[in-house]
């Protein structure tokens, strides 16, 4: 119970705090703040880690003389209107509730589920594991503000995941990118497919298949883009009871998880992981996460964690282990 007052009071804190900074990065604090607490992480652990995560952080500044927008897809994808969708969402989750508003946002903002590099996504699961409705509220107001769809082709394929890709990965291998952030790398692939108007959707898709896509993927590359796709999947599977068509919304995380993959032109071969552990020691496991200072880290083994408990992929427990250990 003192921890969840401490986290509470810290994510009172953090959210005073705008989701981006330094030109487009992604703040990590609420974040890192909720998964150190689902690993029992101590308070001064969670107070040392605010101390040092929240320097150099933007405010978001009083409210109170910002209109709010008329309704959800009023801006989608326009950054500056951050806290006008975030005085929106901060009245529809105090009249509405949480339940309510979520699902009728969800449907309007899976489109745009790659928003900042699937954070957005990530940040709101997070703040409904911690059943905070500010931190909701943030969520929903920067998912909005850094909306980011890409309009493909929807034409099926009778191929597999990693066919498709196996396919069309010469796109990002020879693409020559501008030295930019994900976001705009993820930009450009996408305007590349759909210029192209190459096929990118299976026939059907599912959650699991899409985790174990992701996570192959990762293992296989050990690529920053690609963690996120892994942590992606796991947010998504929080926010999915609040979705009613499920199966679109599985399409558009296909989509943004290609497209990721393209961003990174890695090069991609379907090949067999050879698992050599025969023993899976999460409590060490966790024990050095939580002795790191790297939110990428933190988030990762809770990640692994959470679908490993539920899975029993060992999978999970090799990517975690080798993210301690790097």
């Amino acid at each position: 119970m003192e921890e969840s007052n401490t986290l509470d009071v810290l994510l009172d804190k953090a959210g005073k705090y705008h989701p981006l900074y330094g030109g487009g990065l992604a703040t990590h604090l609420p974040m890192v703040m909720i998964a150190l607490t689902q690993l029992n992480a101590s308070q001064t652990k969670l107070n040392n880690t605010f101390d040092e995560s929240v320097k150099g952080l933007e405010h978001i500044g009083d409210l109170d003389s910002i209109t709010p927008v008329k309704n959800i897809e009023h801006d989608l994808g326009n950054s500056n209107s951050f806290r006008s969708y975030l005085k929106y969402f901060k009245g529809e989750l105090r009249i509405h509730g949480i339940d309510t508003v979520l699902k009728q946002s969800l449907p309007v903002l899976i489109s745009g589920v790659a928003a900042s590099a699937f954070h957005a996504l990530i940040r709101l699961a997070y703040a409904i594991e911690a059943n905070n409705k500010s931190e909701i509220a943030i969520a929903l107001a920067y998912w909005c503000a850094e909306y980011q769809s890409f309009e493909l082709s929807i034409e099926t394929s009778n191929e597999s995941l990693e066919e498709i890709l196996t396919r069309l990965a010469p796109v990002g291998v020879n693409h020559n990118f501008s030295p930019r952030i994900i976001v705009n790398r993820m930009s450009e692939i996408g305007s590349l497919l759909k210029h192209e108007n190459c096929v990118i959707q299976p026939h059907s898709v599912n959650l699991s298949d899409l985790k174990k896509f992701a996570l192959k993927a990762y293992c296989a590359k050990d690529d920053f883009t690609l963690l996120h796709t892994v942590t992606g999947c796991h947010a998504f599977s929080i926010v999915m009871p609040y979705i009613e068509y499920v199966d679109i919304a599985l399409k558009e995380l296909w989509k943004a998880i290609l497209v990721a993959y393209l961003s990174t032109g890695l090069d991609y071969a379907d090949k067999e992981i050879q698992i050599s552990e025969n023993s899976f020691d999460f409590p060490l496991v966790i024990s050095s996460a939580l002795k790191s200072n790297d939110s990428h880290v933190i988030k990762l083994v809770y990640t692994c964690f959470c679908e490993y408990t539920k899975d029993k992929d060992p999978l999970y427990y090799t990517v975690a282990k080798r993210m301690v250990s790097q």
